[in-house]
């Protein structure tokens, strides 16, 4: 195997004096999309943050290609679980942001393909407080994707918003993913299913201290949907494990 796109390795991070995550190892790979569960104080958000750049790591390495991340990259990009918008800018400002800070043109269109693609061309010059929540993770999603990063973070964009809304999103991210072949993808999720649903492998995130108790791949084969999932033969088994591993992770941490 070559060099992971992405490895976390032996990193454990220090809030205050609160040991967060402890001794973690991981490995993500080129056009691989990682979800990472675990119930609430797990360090889930930490580990996705430090991998951004945005919390330092105590000890041990965050590398991208084998080359060390010393702090916020712009081959990686973060979507955020709060929309993150700024109010006073329009849908297409926020969308562009990202280039903007960047110092870089727009010469390919990026930023017209991305509203079209999530459906926001004709609130392109509305302004946050104009959009539902679903539209305002969209727009979240697009900033992301205007920058074309290697690496797409993801900290549970679809949590504020309603279950059909969610099951929208979840499909534009795949489809979003899956037409990169250059892109890999951490999703941070508490629900398993989602996991299943987008993951080419789910790690189970257990703490506090954040550890990493269990990694397994999803044998289910693409495109895959929410409504074929649970009829697939390998379903029950797969959400048992999971299941029982995140279980295991809250009495641990009880």
């Amino acid at each position: 195997m070559g060099t992971p796109k992405l490895a976390l390795e032996d990193v454990s991070v220090v809030l205050g004096s609160k040991l967060i995550l402890r001794d973690i190892s991981l490995e993500v790979g080129e056009h691989e999309f990682v979800c990472v569960i675990g119930a609430s104080g797990g360090g889930k958000t930490t580990l996705l943050r430090t991998v951004g750049g945005l919390i330092p790591a105590e000890s041990g390495a965050v590398l991208l290609d084998g080359a060390p991340l010393p702090g916020p990259n712009p081959r990686l990009a973060m979507v955020f679980q709060h929309f993150s918008l700024f109010p006073w800018k329009s849908v297409r400002a926020n969308v562009a942001y990202g280039l903007r800070v960047q110092g870089r043109r727009d010469d390919a269109g990026a930023v017209d393909r991305l509203l079209g693609v999530m459906r926001l061309t004709e609130v392109a010059d509305h302004f946050p407080h104009q959009l539902s929540g679903g539209m305002r993770q969209r727009v979240g999603i697009a900033r992301a994707l205007a920058v074309d990063p290697e690496v797409l973070l993801l900290d549970e964009p679809f949590s504020a918003v309603d279950a059909i809304t969610r099951e929208q999103l979840q499909a534009e991210v795949l489809a979003l993913w899956e037409r990169d072949a250059a892109r890999s993808a951490v999703l941070v999720t508490h629900d398993i299913d989602e996991a299943i649903l987008m993951a080419d492998r789910v790690v189970v995130l257990s703490g506090p201290p954040g550890r990493i108790t269990l990694e397994v791949p999803v044998p289910i084969p693409r495109p895959r949907s929410p409504y074929a999932l649970r009829s697939h033969e390998d379903y029950p088994e797969l959400r048992a494990r999971l299941w029982e591993a995140v279980r295991a992770g809250l009495e641990g941490a009880a």
